[in-house]
């Protein structure tokens, strides 16, 4: 009974009670507004039109206007499809050939294809569904049998004329679906993320700790390349990874492996300085071991591995792209997934430049305040040090 009063004055005490109040609601609120929209509701597409007509003006509006699609650009050259889908500016492309109005008004079929990026199967649910209604409800306003049988149509010009679009659909990237490219890969990269930010986050507590910070701090290049270690295992661990997976479970991954070594590395290194930056200054090194929970929740839940971010709120996504796993997915589904060229993603890498930078200069920050305060430090010790001497000297 001793023991039961001692541990719950220890509770009531401490904030466990108030933590274990406030994370459900927090957690839940937080996942109430994360979900709010349900579902995507306006997904964006290309539209190639090399026909260039009043027709399919007409049709591209109609597209435009199902509450499902946003048609945000209109090409009337030939571009490579894939080059379009390579930075997810647009999940799909719609491609309407030269020909496509004649052929309407002439009795003859049209092929439009229909490019889906399926590297993010949840996205594309309500955009093929919709795009399939649009073509049917299309096929349905030509003219009956009756009035082109009495016209002397064969039954070949009347099937065409009738279906006058078929919309040929591909489901690229992806194809079966398969959630070992998408949850499994993501899943298992963040859990990895974990291991190397549990090293890193406890590098400057635990020198602090040891007492060999200050030696550490006179030398600050040194300090800072301590995360170098943990990033080389870090990247053999995840290449063996991704190497088994494409081996034993059917992983997609097709970037050239000498390219995909530049944005990768680069990932790797911002995560190990990251997590230094953000266990700088725990009291100890198992207090900033806990915080790589905080870092590792929002990199599962916000990069798009559970859902599409753009499924998420416009404030979610903004904070999404704050979060290096958000970037890094974005080269494993475009260079890994798709196949893309590292010349299609200077902006990707432009955004690992920039946070590196941003991360080397907080650190830069936080070792001229660490060295400011043990210069101040140290001088107020000296001073105590000297004060008894001018003691006696007074009284000479």
């Amino acid at each position: 009974m001793r023991a039961f009063l001692e541990e719950w004055k220890l509770m009531i005490n401490s904030k466990f009670v108030l933590k274990a109040m406030l994370t459900p609601l927090i957690v839940s609120v937080f996942f109430g507004y994360l979900y709010s929209h349900n579902q995507i509701n306006k997904t964006s597409i290309a539209v190639i039109d090399e026909d260039n007509s009043l027709y399919s003006q007409q049709l591209i509006n109609k597209v435009n206007a199902s509450q499902y699609i946003d048609v945000k650009s209109i090409l009337h050259q030939a571009v490579d499809p894939e080059m379009l889908l390579a930075n997810e500016k647009y999940v799909a492309v719609l491609y309407l050939p030269h020909g496509l109005e004649q052929n309407r008004y002439q009795g003859k079929q049209s092929n439009i294809g229909f490019l889906v990026d399926f590297s993010v199967p949840s996205a594309t649910g309500n955009l093929r569904s919709a795009m399939a209604e649009i073509i049917s409800l299309e096929n349905s306003t030509a003219p009956t049998v009756g009035k082109l049988k009495a016209l002397g149509l064969t039954d070949d010009q009347i099937s065409a004329t009738i279906s006058n679009l078929s919309l040929q659909q591909r489901s690229l990237f992806n194809p079966t679906s398969d959630n070992l490219n998408v949850i499994g890969f993501g899943y298992i990269t963040i859990v990895s993320l974990g291991i190397i930010y549990g090293a890193t986050l406890t590098i400057v507590p635990r020198l602090r700790e040891e007492g060999r910070l200050a030696d550490d701090l006179k030398q600050p290049i040194g300090l800072l390349l301590r995360v170098i270690p943990y990033t080389i295992v870090y990247m053999i661990v995840m290449i063996l990874t991704m190497a088994a997976l494409k081996q034993f479970g059917g992983l997609r991954f097709v970037a050239n492996p000498l390219e995909y070594m530049l944005p990768f590395g680069l990932f790797c290194l911002i995560s190990a300085w990251f997590g230094m930056l953000i266990g700088w200054n725990a009291k100890n090194p198992l207090s900033a071991a806990g915080r790589a929970q905080h870092l590792i929740s929002p990199a599962f839940l916000l990069t798009g591995v559970i859902s599409p971010i753009i499924l998420f709120p416009e404030p979610i996504q903004i904070m999404s792209n704050m979060i290096p796993a958000t970037w890094y997915f974005k080269f494993f589904r475009g260079m890994g997934l798709r196949g893309g060229s590292l010349t299609y993603y200077w902006e990707e890498l432009g955004v690992f430049l920039l946070m590196l930078a941003v991360i080397f200069s907080l650190l830069g920050l936080l070792i001229m305040k660490e060295l400011k305060k043990r210069n101040q430090t140290q001088m107020e010790e000296s001073l105590e040090a000297n004060e008894p001497i001018l003691l006696i000297d007074r009284k000479k």
